[in-house]
């Protein structure tokens, strides 16, 4: 089972980040993958180092992302589109959301329940419900960013079975340097799950590095390159059911 990730620069500029990540699609739908992702807050100009107020960013990048979602998956209809993150605004409240799309259609969102600080302190609440989606060929669990940190969180998700997991990220500045993927990797380990990490180029030395992580280790992360980049990656999932077999016999 392929699965694609689209590795990006951010840009100071919600069109030029939304044609970069269309470009960044339609490249890595050439390899037929299953599944596509994008990186948390993809289309907000310059990410995560102008933070402030979540009901600007939403006003100014909810409508236009969603359409851009919504556009591309109809353009590029066979893979499972995971669209990154982007802040939506429910009677006044703010929420960091992950989307699932296919052929256009949006499948269901996931509100990200850990929110760091800087996203709080702009106005981003938090959500509460664990979210996996069923599809043909695996489960699919959504987790976003500092999720990672939270055990309830990361326990759920496993309770409700998710075997292939994708989790969005970004870093700020003030993240601290992160060598590798401890957490990730603990998580695929312990739990029997393919990890997609997808992040953004000026996170990659602070935990934002994107990644495949399986149960047996990183099969693959990208480069230290200052551009975009796809990465596609032939997921076993019958190698990950016999290891998940093994796990509950251990």
């Amino acid at each position: 089972m392929k699965v694609s990730f689209v590795h990006m620069k951010v840009r100071p500029d919600l069109n030029e980040n939304l044609n970069a990540a269309r470009q960044g699609i339609q490249k890595a739908a050439q390899q037929q993958p299953a599944f596509i992702a994008l990186p948390e807050y993809f289309s907000v100009p310059n990410n995560m180092e102008h933070f402030t107020s979540a009901r600007d960013i939403s006003r100014e990048t909810f409508k236009p992302t969603l359409n851009f979602l919504e556009s591309v998956s109809k353009d590029v209809p066979e893979p499972y589109l995971m669209g990154g993150t982007v802040l939506e605004e429910d009677n006044g409240v703010f929420y960091n959301i992950s989307t699932l799309w296919r052929g256009g259609t949006l499948i269901g969102k996931y509100r990200k329940r850990n929110p760091i600080k800087a996203e709080l302190d702009a106005g981003v609440s938090r959500g509460s419900q664990p979210v996996v989606f069923d599809t043909e060929l695996c489960k699919v669990g959504m987790l976003i960013c500092a999720d990672m940190f939270d055990p309830p969180t990361i326990k759920d998700i496993v309770d409700l079975g998710a075997e292939l997991v994708f989790l969005p990220v970004a870093a700020m500045g003030t993240h601290p340097h992160v060598k590798g993927h401890p957490l990730t990797e603990k998580l695929a380990t312990d739990n029997g799950i393919y990890v997609v990490k997808v992040g953004n180029v000026s996170s990659n030395a602070r935990g934002g590095r994107s990644a495949f992580i399986t149960p047996w280790g990183v099969e693959q992360e990208v480069s230290d390159a200052l551009e975009d980049s796809i990465l596609t990656r032939d997921l076993d999932m019958e190698k990950l059911r016999e290891y998940r077999r093994q796990l509950r016999k251990a």
